[in-house]
């Protein structure tokens, strides 16, 4: 099972494009799958680690129900690096990929300061 994650925070960024309806089709468009759960945190900023969306999307991994994710950009994901590094180290070590529409996700050191 794929698992979608998209996040909006505010209305700006629903008018330049990065309305939730806009990144759920990239996302479902990258993976070519209809066997997916769509994760969607709206209104909530990227900067804390706590949504109530990705919190399930991170459960999910856990449990093992996701072998991909997807996600239209790692802000999307996560405004601080930190955080980036915490959910990205929680995928890798269930196996879990991670996939970006906009650009790519390099399973190294350095790939995860990108």
């Amino acid at each position: 099972m794929v698992g979608i994650y998209a996040r909006v925070s505010t209305e700006e960024q629903a008018k330049k494009g990065f309305s939730l309806k806009n990144q759920i089709a990239a996302c479902r468009k990258k993976v070519r799958t209809t066997e997916v759960m769509e994760y969607i945190d709206e209104g909530i900023s990227g900067e804390f680690l706590d949504r109530p969306a990705l919190s399930t999307l991170r459960g999910d991994v856990k449990k093992g129900l996701l072998t991909k994710v997807v996600c239209l950009d790692p802000d999307r994901l996560s405004r601080k690096l930190m955080n980036q590094l915490i959910i990205t180290d929680e995928f890798d070590r269930r196996g879990v990929e991670l996939i970006f529409v906009n650009g790519e996700y390099a399973k190294t050191p350095e790939g995860g300061l990108d």
